[in-house]
């Protein structure tokens, strides 16, 4: 249908200066339309991209002036006449807002000079608005307007993209650049002229990012037409708002076919957010990542036309409901399973559920290899383990939150699943793995609703590991992680034995939790896994599916994988068994207190002392008191013990070095040797605080003036670390005028210019606060200076086993001090029931050596060998501090720890 030779019509586009596109109103289905030429004018012809040379001087500024004079406004025209050689319609077009005074369009065009008035051929005579046309065109031409200037200005026009088309979207990508939209060939799809820099016009056709129309293609030569539904109101609805407009473009991106994909910039407001509202676009999952602002509001608009229903949409039904009864809940990570797979036990029910991260596919190991013999206890993962293991740093045992996004139905061998997001705090795991190259994403079909919530969000993590060239993104070949099992036999574990043995404490992670006190260990340090069965203890099996547990045996298993399972952990190995475990002590830490899950099975009741073996553990004190407890209190295994049960156990001797004294401590200081400095805690240390608050206050106000202390001098001395005042005392005045300090209340020392040194007012010295870091030795053991070989590596151990905690130390009387006239002779605890001192500690690791003077007197009390037998049978918590001292440096001796690498390294001492 076409329009009336008259009437009123909308200018839908300018073809050029002389000629345009009217359209008519639309009732039920497109409005029908007219090209429509100025009679009696003709206007510079434009060129095209079949042949560009043909475009005339100011053709492209008369076709803009009457774009920007027409588009989009409603004219009333009239055809007064039509060719017969090709059917052309010349007419008079009128706008409804004058123009100076005219409402003519023929008229004002001639009058700015931009058409040429045609000249009537000698057969007609012309007529009055003929001749008025020439009257304009020569007042015009008079006064250099339009076309008739004297100088062309210089247009450069490019069809195509000439140059690589990824270099011209890194030169522009992100820019608003000012365009025209010169046609609309679907509802996201478009040829536009972008006005660059230096004259030169650039047409090029864009794809909107983030979004897909119907398919419209129509009249294409050699290929057929596609009318999807709704693609030609899809069409109509951006012509109405958009065509031949003033827009910017945003190229953002290059389709796979090199053409472009960006955003168009309206005032009106944004094209493409529009069209999903309405339901004439879809998201697309591709591009939907370029999409500059991010596709939230995107993923907004299109489910508005979801809810309403409306045009593609109308048969849209929505996701099922999903996720049974707690579709979200908290919860905390029991085990990773692999880099995508969770188990979580939600807080709410307590009941374990397996979570799948929905969108996100896990990397593949390595092809699997056909393995010797000799080589089928090494495993190879790369990709695979990194991401398992980084989910079970950042999450196991830690609370997340979970939004089941669909359920995965059973297929072949797999069963059903629940793809969820999991959340950590404000951070989406799948996220996080996708951003670090640890994962990569699932394509879903377009209609697929069965994703992720936050999908838009991984598409951008995925992009951005893909440009960083992040880990499974890598140009480099992928890790290859090759891990042996030590335990795969006997032989395999007596290779491993004697480093574990002499390593004294291990760290690792476990990996699988067979019984209560069974264990599969992964040490990463020695890229190998090991069985490890706790020594000292006897805990219930729980059996295998079909099988019998023995009591509390399950109640055992749970216990410890509570504890245990995927924690990072700390253990130690004293023996082998027959099969190619290793037994030895586990420790994990809970609420930041490092604690054996052998004692802590014993205290519930879920474990009995073991007492042959017991008797060789270091912990054997901790186990049998543990055990006693659980049976007083009648929990597990205890809950039908009594005391006529057991045979009496031996009271425990009594230390022949008798302590003198028993505090609470922290350590401040720690110098090479075995010296450091305590604090003892009570009401003291308080009063310090109190004090020192006052110090800084005072010094900030107090006037410093000239002041040269002797030796010995109480003093104020500004600490180098953080600047502030601390009580001190000099103990050497140096020939620069510097002062070597030593603070009072800490037991540091450092040397400080005078600027740094004030007078200690009587308000704060030591007469209204005694000194509070108290002078120490660690007694009956010598450790090596720092300067000396071992001392750096004992004064770690110690700083390791002292730095920040509270303990328990029994002082043993005075000896000779370095600062002070005396020092404290101690033995120092983790805490007041602790059976193994720091002291022993050391020792064992092969740090120190027990003196020689305690040796001897030691030695004096065993002479005989039935004395000698007697102590050898002797359970090791019945010990004095001296013989377990001494039978640590043994054990380390004949393990050949650390200082006794060589062997006995005093023989040449005797």
């Amino acid at each position: 249908m076409a329009l009336a030779q008259n009437g009123r019509a909308f200018v839908k586009s300018v073809l050029s200066g002389d000629t345009v596109i009217l359209r008519g109103k639309p009732s039920g289905g497109p409005p029908p339309e007219k090209v429509i030429s100025l009679s009696n004018l003709s206007a510079p012809r434009l060129g095209s991209a079949k042949d560009p040379e043909k475009e005339e001087p100011f053709a492209y500024e008369s076709r803009e002036y009457l774009r920007q004079l027409l588009i989009g406004k409603e004219v009333i025209y009239k055809v007064e006449y039509t060719t017969a050689t090709n059917q052309r319609d010349f007419g008079v077009l009128h706008i409804q807002t004058p123009v100076a005074s005219e409402t003519v369009v023929n008229r004002i065009v001639a009058r700015e000079g931009w058409a040429k008035a045609r000249a009537v051929d000698g057969k007609r005579v012309s007529t009055d608005e003929q001749d008025e046309l020439v009257e304009l065109e020569a007042e015009a031409q008079a006064m250099k307007k339009g076309i008739w200037q004297d100088q062309t200005k210089e247009q450069v026009t490019r069809y195509d993209v000439k140059d690589d088309a990824r270099a011209f979207l890194e030169t522009y990508k992100g820019q608003p650049i000012p365009a025209v939209l010169e046609q609309v060939r679907d509802g996201t799809t478009y040829r536009v002229s972008l006005a660059l820099p230096d004259g030169v016009r650039q047409y090029l056709t864009l794809m909107l990012s983030g979004l897909k129309a119907p398919t419209y293609r129509k009249g294409v030569s050699n290929t057929q037409d596609i009318i999807e539904e709704y693609s030609e109101e899809a069409k109509f609805f951006v012509e109405t708002r958009l065509l031949q407009r003033d827009v910017k473009v945003v190229l953002e991106g290059l389709s796979s076919n090199d053409n472009f994909v960006g955003s168009i910039q309206f005032p009106a407001g944004n094209i493409a957010e529009v069209l999903l509202s309405e339901g004439l676009a879809k998201v697309v999952d591709w591009n939907i990542t370029l999409v500059t602002g991010g596709p939230q509001k995107y993923r907004a608009a299109e489910q508005k036309a979801k809810d309403r229903k409306l045009r593609i949409w109308k048969n849209y039904a929505g996701k099922a409901k999903i996720g049974g009864p707690e579709p979200e809940f908290d919860g905390i990570v029991t085990r990773v399973l692999s880099g995508d797979t969770l188990l979580v036990e939600s807080l709410a029910t307590g009941k374990e559920r397996r979570i799948q991260l929905a969108s996100i596919r896990a990397p593949k190991g390595p092809e699997k290899k056909d393995l010797t013999a000799k080589d089928a206890s090494v495993k190879e993962y790369s990709y695979d383990l990194d991401a398992r293991e980084f989910l079970r740093a950042r999450c196991i045992g830690k609370h997340v939150h979970v939004t089941i996004d669909y359920v995965k139905p059973a297929e072949g061998q797999f069963e059903e699943r629940e793809c969820a997001t999991v959340s950590q705090g404000q951070k989406n795991l799948a996220e996080v793995l996708l951003s670090r190259g640890l994962a990569d994403i699932i394509r879903h079909r377009r209609d697929d609703d069965n994703r992720s919530s936050h999908y838009d969000l991984l598409l951008l993590a995925l992009e951005r590991a893909q440009t960083a060239q992040k880990g499974i993104h890598s140009t480099k070949e992928a890790p290859l992680h090759r891990i042996s099992d030590a335990s795969a036999n006997v032989a395999k574990a007596k290779q491993f034995f004697p480093f574990l043995q002499r390593s004294g404490t291990v760290t690792g992670v476990v990996d699988f939790v067979s019984s209560g006190s069974r264990f599969r260990i992964h040490v990463p340090s020695q890229n190998c896994t090991l069985t490890l069965v706790l020594g000292g203890i006897r805990a219930p099996k729980a059996g295998r599916p079909g099988e019998k547990s023995e009591p509390f045996g399950p109640e055992a298993l749970a216990f410890v994988s509570r504890l245990a399972m995927q924690r990072d952990v700390e253990f130690s190995v004293e023996a082998q068994d027959k099969v190619g475990g290793f037994i030895g002590s586990l420790f994990v830490t809970v609420n930041n207190e490092r604690k054996n899950i052998a004692v802590m099975l014993l205290e519930e009741g879920l474990a009995s002392v073991h007492d042959y073996s017991a008797s060789t553990s270091p912990h054997s004190h901790a186990m049998y008191e543990a055990e006693k407890r659980a049976k007083t209190t009648h929990k597990g295994i205890w809950r039908s013990w009594t005391p006529e049960s057991d045979v009496p156990v031996e009271e425990q001797r009594v230390d022949d070095t008798k302590p003198t004294d028993s505090k609470s401590v922290v350590v401040s200081q720690i110098d090479g040797g075995g010296s450091l400095f305590l604090q003892i805690l009570g009401s003291d240390i308080e009063r310090l605080e109190g004090l020192m608050s006052k110090l800084s206050v005072h010094h900030k106000s107090a006037a410093p003036g000239p002041y040269s202390p002797r030796n010995g001098e109480f003093c104020c001395g500004q600490f180098t670390a953080d600047d502030q005042w601390y009580r001190a005392r000099v103990k050497k005045v140096n020939a620069d005028k510097t002062y070597q300090v030593i603070y009072i209340d800490y037991g540091n020392s450092e040397t400080l210019p005078a600027s740094r040194v004030r007078p200690l007012d009587a308000a704060f010295n030591n007469t209204v606060l005694a000194p509070q870091a108290v002078e120490a030795k660690l007694a009956f053991i010598k450790l090596p200076e720092l300067d000396e070989d071992y001392g750096d590596e004992a004064f770690e151990t110690l700083r390791d086993a002292t730095e920040g905690r509270t303990l328990h130390a029994k002082i043993f009387g005075k000896v000779p001090g370095t600062v002070t006239a005396q020092a404290l002779n101690v033995v120092l605890y983790d805490n007041a029931t602790a059976v193994e001192s720091i002291n022993e500690r050391i020792v064992r690791e092969g740090f120190a050596v027990v003196q020689k003077v305690y040796m001897k007197r030691l030695a004096t009390k065993t002479t005989d060998k039935a004395a000698q037998w007697t102590a050898q049978r002797q359970v090791k918590q019945n010990k004095t501090v001296l013989e377990r001292l001494v039978d640590g440096q043994e054990d380390a001796k004949n393990s050949r720890t650390n200082m006794w690498r060589y062997g006995d390294f005093q023989e040449d001492d005797e």
